[in-house]
């Protein structure tokens, strides 16, 4: 019997020992183990708000899953009748037209998958399915991110930018479970569209194969544009991109084999989308990619009859001319440019313009703090990477630079785009630190003949990297772990939903379940024609997961209705009623943030995360359409005050505003424990002429945060 099973047994290890061969043995096993154990602890980071349950976070991913819930609602049909959805829960009374607001990519992967699911018997919770999503594509990042950068800078700095990636803070903080938002999708499409672009233009690539992994890139690129509303960034990256290479004088057939199929596919995707439409065709976005195809046609022409020099010297000319041209087209307004959201990230000057898009904390500019918080010291590192990509220039290392630099321009103009940013951060900091860890490792053990360095030297070169290591390493411990800056990519991860903690940072700790009392008795309570009024920020968990109906919400398409709500709540109370009662609405809610007296040397107070705190901004846009709207401007000094401080209104705020009699804390003036005179807020029973309060979501001094509803009395 032992005789039987040897030459069985034989003929099993030769094919074993033949696949290690064939797949390169310990060359392509030990990355395969380090980028497995990236994947894992991405995945593990990012599913850390787990103990809390599977609900979504912030407020954009609820309407993702509410489109997607009205598709799977209408079958396989769903996708195609898009277009024409409708939502009649927000923006009463008008409603909302889905299909042309929102862009359908995170929707119709979430409804694709669900469907599918179910075809195959496979019975899922959506909501939990929606919650899981984001993790699932923060580990798909993580496995294209690395052989992006394996094929540009090689198998080291790929692992290393894999493990760096997995615990990035800003990827974390908007990949983690419950985060179904468009970025969390678009950077692993992102990423590898710019993956099949690079591989099409290899020189050493068939013309048939280039055309092949060109329309590949045009299809992800359009599904990229299908789904995030900064699309536009990779599409014109890639168009610059080959541009560039074309002004270096580095053109091949393989180029134009590649650009034209996917600037076609992009091309036909786009134009689909019911929120960009064929009017798309005229943006500058795609005709700035059909004037980089004729600039290629061109160079096609100029190399085939002509010398290399001189075509590359005439080609030079060219893309000057271009260049100005698109300029004085943009400048005289007969091209369309993108919205003045967008273009306020290439101009941050512009955006005091929009005065909502400023109240948006994620809408800033980033500062050294915040730039730090996100990137932690890996940010130092991208200096050195670019120099050693400049010095080699290699055609993906142009690109890595061109991505970086771009990339860090527009992360420091808009506080949000350092999601996006993250990956290539990691790249160019995996390259750097592989590149100083092999610098240490040749003065460890110098090949042979090679001459020492002193051992000052080598000394110097031996710590370095593992200094760097070292530091880097301290900012992934937990806060409270030998962490003390505070910047930890866990703690960003550890924490429950902005629903559960009620907009307000607790950490993992607790949570507060104000608003989850508050949807709940909405949905529960309020008849189902209720219309209830408050600041957009709120707009979508009233109508999606209170299943109520509200005026304003987070899509803010009608700046001019959002800034009426501001005016009535900035409003004396006869004013408000009469605007809120045009409006159609018949509660008010109202969000504040407070906290108890917690010691005999302490005292009550607002915490300014609530309404306390965003009057100022109803206030700023209330007053840019208050003519539009035929009102007259509200008084800032009168709320203000002279030192225009929205911490600290006048009296004026208190008494003569909506908003500030229906907040139940009100100020009062005492002495802290040094006998300073401070400002402290004091619970009152409201009694507002016209309002009646029928809800609160705890009681005085017991929570941080309240949500308190009103009816609009006749």
């Amino acid at each position: 019997m032992a005789r039987s099973f040897g030459p069985l047994f034989g003929r099993i290890t030769d094919v074993f020992t033949k696949l290690d061969k064939g797949f390169g043995g310990r060359a392509f096993y030990a990355p395969l183990s380090v980028l497995l154990i990236a994947a894992a602890i991405a995945f593990m980071s990012r599913a850390l708000p787990a103990r809390w349950g599977f609900i979504l976070s912030e407020f954009d991913p609820w309407w993702h899953f509410k489109t997607a819930t009205m598709i799977i609602e209408r079958g396989w049909a769903g996708f195609f009748e898009y277009g024409s959805l409708h939502d009649y829960k927000s923006w009463y009374p008008t409603g909302l037209a889905v299909g042309k607001v929102f862009y359908p990519g995170v929707s119709f992967t979430l409804a694709f998958i669900y469907l599918t699911l179910s075809s195959l018997g496979i019975s899922v919770d959506l909501l939990e399915l929606a919650s899981i999503l984001p993790v699932v594509y923060g580990v798909l990042a993580i496995f294209i991110t690395f052989l992006l950068a394996r094929y540009v800078l090689g198998t080291g700095p790929a692992v290393a930018s894999a493990l760096l990636l997995s615990m990035s803070y800003a990827h974390i903080s908007r990949t983690h479970l419950g985060w179904l938002d468009d970025e969390a999708l678009a950077i692993p499409l992102m990423h590898a569209a710019f993956l099949t672009y690079l591989v099409s233009i290899d020189e050493k690539r068939s013309l048939k194969s280039s055309a092949a992994l060109g329309l590949l890139t045009g299809l992800l690129l359009g599904y990229t544009g299908a789904t995030w509303g900064a699309h536009r960034f990779p599409i014109m990256l890639v168009f610059l991109f080959t541009a560039l290479l074309l002004f270096m004088g580095r053109y091949r057939r393989q180029f134009l084999a590649s650009y034209a199929p996917m600037l076609a596919s992009l091309a036909v995707i786009l134009v689909s989308v019911p929120k960009l439409g064929l009017s798309y065709l005229f943006e500058i976005t795609l005709l700035s990619g059909f004037m980089v195809l004729a600039y290629l046609a061109l160079a096609e022409a100029l190399y085939r009859f002509w010398k290399a020099e001189r075509a590359v010297i005439f080609l030079r000319a060219i893309a000057l001319i271009l260049l100005v041209s698109t300029l004085a087209l943009a400048v005289a307004a007969v091209v369309n440019l993108p919205g003045l959201k967008f273009l306020s990230v290439v101009l941050p000057q512009l955006r005091g313009e929009l005065v909502i898009i400023a109240s948006v904390a994620e809408n800033q500019a980033a500062t050294w703090s915040t730039l730090f918080n996100d990137f932690g010291l890996t940010l130092l590192l991208v200096p050195f990477a670019i120099f050693l990509l400049l010095r080699r220039a290699r055609e993906g290392d142009v690109f890595l630079v061109v991505y970086a630099v771009l990339s860090l321009y527009f992360a420091s103009s808009l506080v949000r785009l350092a999601l996006p940013t993250s990956p290539v951060v990691a790249i160019l900091a995996g390259y750097a630190l592989t590149e100083l860890l092999a610098l240490a490792s040749r003065n460890l053990s110098p090949p042979r003949g090679m001459r020492l360095r002193r051992t000052g030297e080598r000394r110097y070169l031996i710590a370095v990297p593992l200094i760097v290591l070292m530091l880097i390493s301290l900012q992934y411990l937990p806060r409270g772990m030998g962490n003390t800056w505070g910047f930890s990519p866990l703690d960003a991860a550890y924490a429950p939903s902005t629903i559960s903690s009620s907009s307000i940072p607790t950490g993992r700790d607790f949570v507060l379940n104000d608003w989850l009392r508050a949807v709940e008795w909405m949905r529960n309570n309020l008849p189902d024609n209720a219309v209830v009024a408050a600041w957009w920020d709120y707009g979508n968990w009233i109508s999606i997961v209170a299943n109520r109906t509200s005026l304003v919400d987070n899509t803010t398409v009608d700046n001019i209705k959002i800034a009426k709500v501001g005016y009535a709540l900035l409003s004396p109370l006869n004013v408000s009623r009469s605007i809120f009662k045009e409006m159609g609405a018949t509660h008010v809610l109202i969000f504040i943030s407070h906290r108890p007296q917690t010691g005999a040397t302490d005292y009550p107070r607002l915490l300014y995360y609530g309404d306390e705190s965003k009057w100022f901004w109803m206030l700023r846009i209330a007053n840019q359409h208050a003519r539009e709207l035929g009102y007259t401007p509200i008084s800032e000094v009168g709320l203000l005050g002279p030192n225009r401080d929205p911490i600290n209104p006048t009296n004026q705020f208190w008494t003569n505003t909506t908003l500030g009699q229906l907040i139940p804390f009100k100020p009062r003036q005492t002495s802290d424990q040094f006998g300073n005179i401070v400002t402290a807020h004091y619970y009152e029973e409201p009694r507002v002429e016209g309002y009646r309060l029928v809800f609160s979501s705890s009681q005085p001094y017991t929570s941080l945060a309240y949500v308190y509803i009103y009816e609009i009395t006749d």
